[in-house]
């Protein structure tokens, strides 16, 4: 049996979006049977064509994500763990855990940590706790692997729980609470003195964090020892520029360092 991991373009959304393409392609079917007049005709055409191209833009994104198809989600994750100076020894935390595939990828790079994973698990994703469980278990690491419903804005932890914190593509999808700042601050008040963080946003997008080097000196005055930030890492991971259009995977940033 293989982990399921799913993907960030949900199944639901994919198949959506197919089936409103096949229902236009079958009444413009019927309506050229019919023989309706081609001002009734070339509406549905444009719209076929637009829902088609949405369609295998959609599909090709979606094996791109996969971790059966083109590994990008893998490829990501290995990149914010290649950020991450840790020895692998003590506790390990992922914020906004999905399907539990970065803190399990974890568990099998750090056979002496404990691993935890954390997400409010929301209705719009695919993911769940018993997902990420079952994958524990599949993947052999489950002995090692916790996974908790738990809010991103404020943690369920005490302070200087864990000697290593991750995150991926989270923050700004934490809707409720647009001081991203305060994300950032919640997710290191739980990293110990002297820990190791690896954090990667969409830190580049003004919309969303303003000026992030701002931030990044107001996390230095909380007591934040050494602290890196890269820009635009979607170059370097890399991913392909037709993936970027829609701006899901553009303007990504890594933080990383050592409380």
């Amino acid at each position: 049996m293989k982990a399921n991991y799913g993907n960030w373009l949900s199944n639901k959304k994919l198949w959506t979006i197919g089936g409103c393409f096949s229902a236009s392609a079958v009444v413009l079917f019927v309506l050229i049977r019919l023989s309706f007049h081609w001002a009734f005709i070339v509406p549905f055409v444009a719209i076929c064509l637009a829902l088609a191209v949405i369609f295998l833009y959609m599909c090709l994104h979606h094996r791109e994500l996969s971790f059966t198809g083109g590994g990008l989600m893998g490829k990501i994750h290995n990149y914010v763990l290649n950020h991450l100076d840790w020895d692998g020894k003590g506790r390990f935390l992922d914020v906004g855990c999905g399907s539990g595939a970065l803190t399990i990828r974890s568990a099998k790079l750090y056979p002496e940590a404990k691993c935890t994973g954390i997400d409010n698990w929301d209705s719009k994703w695919e993911f769940n706790q018993d997902m990420c469980r079952k994958n524990a278990l599949i993947e052999g690491v489950a002995d090692r692997c916790d996974f908790a419903t738990d809010d991103a804005s404020k943690i369920d932890f005490a302070d200087d729980s864990f000697d290593a914190v991750v995150s991926n593509l989270v923050y700004f999808h934490v809707t409720d609470n647009p001081d991203k700042e305060a994300l950032l601050k919640e997710t290191l008040r739980v990293l110990k003195p002297g820990g190791h963080f690896s954090l990667l946003d969409h830190f580049c997008q003004e919309s969303i964090y303003g000026d992030i080097n701002v931030i990044i000196d107001h996390l230095k005055s909380t007591g934040i020892s050494e602290i890196h930030f890269l820009p635009n890492v979607e170059k370097e991971i890399p991913i392909p520029g037709w993936m970027l259009f829609n701006g899901k995977l553009a303007n990504l940033g890594i933080l990383y360092g050592k409380k």
